[in-house]
């Protein structure tokens, strides 16, 4: 699980990440969106073929490799000199964590219960991330802003990274050998929509979770009283996940991922109505709790219709292509129309993830 949470620690980080960027090189609202997708880009670009390979690596030595390379780009990102070479080097980070994230999410795939350990991979995440934003804003970014961030990360990937000694070297369970010269099998219709699921829950959420600083601070909410905010409702995206631990599949994947659509819709309408902090925490809490429940099924779903193993991984450039259109479609919402806007249409995006969630089940239970 420490190996998903270096993976997923930028992410977990993304308002804040945000609204420093912004301050720190002056940026419109569409840069700083357009920074935080070339993360993902590279997050995508580095995973969308990881079926083919993630089962080959030296699980160690890639995890290791891609510490070190996510660490050095972020360092260099506050020096870069244009914000095409900051994207760039920001996309470089991203592809790095991809690594880390593809095999993090491999390696519980091959669980007996891959939904309870999905529950605890995203609890250790969002635990992570609950500290690191009760404690950057005020011992780390009201001084240094961007660049003490990006040594901030920086240093905590290096500190955690011999915990990476655990993992074994490869794969503990090999997907089924193709026999010579046979051609891998396609996938089926119920894993495409089951990917589409994941993209579209992921989108809706990031999008969110990208302005959900930003909007606060506009609406008179102080930056640091909004982080902590968002640090504590990490800690509920953590017991959400930690429920589904619990539950695994006593309900179905469905069911559960059902729910958290319902208390994300919920939380949607309150946070277009904040007009104080109260209001603000209520709202993050219920969205926070959503998604850290939501995830681990919506990403089981498809780990229970990969029969062979091989494309479960997938799951990566989906979740890497859903989060690297999110920040910069939000930004562009945001300014050419409203956060209200940037609401509606992460609610439909929710709804059409969880149909196309619902579809795939079917669709696999039928085949």
């Amino acid at each position: 699980m420490a190996v998903s949470a270096l993976g997923a620690l930028t992410y977990n980080l993304l308002p804040l990440f945000y609204e420093t960027a912004q301050e720190f090189h002056d940026l419109s609202d569409q840069q700083a969106g357009l920074l935080g997708s070339s993360f993902f880009a590279g997050f995508t670009l580095a995973s969308v073929n990881a079926h083919t390979w993630i089962r080959k690596i030296n699980w160690r030595i890639a995890g290791f490799s891609a510490i070190a390379v996510a660490a050095l780009a972020l360092l260099a990102t506050p020096v870069a000199e244009n914000f095409l070479l900051m994207a760039l080097l920001i996309a470089v980070a991203g592809a790095a964590c991809s690594v880390l994230y593809g095999i993090g999410t491999t390696l519980l795939s091959d669980t007996r219960r891959p939904a309870r350990w999905y529950g605890l991979k995203i609890a250790g995440e969002a635990g992570l991330g609950a500290l690191l934003l009760w404690v950057l804003p005020v011992m780390v970014t009201e001084r240094w802003g961007f660049a003490g961030l990006v040594v901030a990360i920086a240093v905590l990937m290096f500190a955690l990274s011999p915990l990476l000694g655990g993992l074994p070297t490869k794969a503990v369970h090999t997907a089924i050998p193709e026999s010579p010269g046979q051609a891998a099998a396609p996938m089926s219709p119920s894993l495409w929509l089951a990917l589409a699921a994941v993209l579209l829950y992921m989108f809706s959420i990031t999008m969110v979770w990208t302005l959900a600083e930003h909007l606060a601070v506009d609406n008179g909410i102080n930056a640091v009283a909004a982080a902590q905010v968002l640090s504590l409702g990490l800690l509920l995206a953590l017991a959400g996940s930690l429920v589904a631990t619990l539950a695994d599949d006593r309900f179905g994947l469905a069911i559960p991922l059902g729910f958290s659509v319902v208390l994300f819709l919920v939380a949607l309408f309150l946070l277009g109505q904040t007009e104080s902090p109260s209001e603000y925490t209520l709202a993050v809490s219920l969205f926070t709790f959503a998604f850290g429940l939501g995830i681990p099924y919506v990403v089981a779903i498809v780990a229970q219709l990969d029969a062979d193993g091989r494309h479960v991984v997938l799951t990566v450039p989906a979740i890497g292509l859903g989060v690297m259109f999110a920040p910069a479609t939000g930004a562009f919402l945001a300014e050419n129309g409203s956060y209200v806007t940037v609401l509606t249409v992460g609610g439909l995006a929710a709804l059409a993830a969880q149909l196309f969630a619902a579809l795939a089940l079917r669709s696999g239970k039928n085949s």
